[in-house]
Parts: C-alpha cells; sequence; structure tokens
C-alpha cells in the first residue's frame, strides 16, 4: 500500500480548493479516505495553515483539521526528525522537516508543488499529486 505525506502545499490546495491544483489534490485525499493508500501530514503543517488561514474564521479552521484528523496521521516531527534535518542543510528548514518526517514515517512518496525543493536522494519519490496519479494508474 503507497504511503502519501503531504506537504502544506497540498493540503492548501484542497482546503482552499485552489485551481488549477485542486482536483488531483482531492483524488489523493480521496485515495486516503477510502483506505487505498496511507496518509500523513505533520503538526507544523497544521500550524503553519492555521497561522496562514489566521483572518479566517477560527470554527472554520477547527473543522478542516478535524475532518483532516478523520484520515490522515501525524507523522513525528520530533528530535530525531529535528537533529537529520539540521545533518540534512536544506536550503528552506522547513522542506527538511518535511523530508525527514516523511522519510520517519515512512512514506513511499511525498506528494508536493515543489518537487525542485527536494533533493534526488531523499529514499522516496517526491512528486505533485497529478504525476503521483498518473504513475498509480500504470
Amino acid at each position: 500500500m503507497d504511503r502519501l505525506f503531504f506537504d502544506t502545499n497540498i493540503i492548501l490546495d484542497v482546503l482552499e480548493a485552489r485551481t488549477p491544483w485542486f482536483p488531483e489534490a482531492a483524488e489523493c485525499f480521496a485515495l486516503v479516505r477510502e483506505g487505498r493508500c496511507a496518509g500523513a501530514v505533520t503538526a507544523i503543517t497544521l500550524s503553519d495553515i492555521a497561522y496562514i488561514q489566521r483572518p479566517t474564521d477560527t470554527g472554520r479552521i477547527y473543522a478542516a483539521f478535524s475532518g483532516l484528523l478523520g484520515f490522515l496521521e501525524i507523522a513525528a516531527l520530533d528530535q530525531t526528525v529535528v537533529e537529520a534535518t539540521l545533518q540534512r542543510q536544506l536550503p528552506d528548514i522547513e522542506d527538511g522537516f518535511q523530508l525527514e518526517a516523511a522519510r520517519r514515517w515512512e512514506a513511499t512518496y511525498l506528494l508536493t508543488r515543489n518537487v525542485k525543493d527536494f533533493p534526488a536522494d531523499a529514499g522516496m519519490r517526491i512528486l505533485p499529486p497529478v504525476e503521483y496519479l498518473l504513475v498509480r494508474k500504470h
């Protein structure tokens, strides 16, 4: 079973129904909701989204997060992940946190629209949702 780790931008694509990315991101969520894949995010993703969405009604944010937790796991972002992030030293430390949390969670895919920001030696495939869906169909 594929283990999909969702980067912050993919969660936002779904929560905000961002075009043109929403349909494929939502389809990846559906695969997890239906039990055909496992899925995870980090707590930092939820924190970042809460900060970005702070002008939004907090009740709406709580409801959205509760919905996500109905089918997504929270991948650990602990000392081991932070130490691995510091050792890897990606240009964007938040991407490092995401990558190392995904590795610790044993993701088979990290879904993001910022593929170029992640190293080729990540230990998993890093793809945007549209490409993941194409790989899955073959």
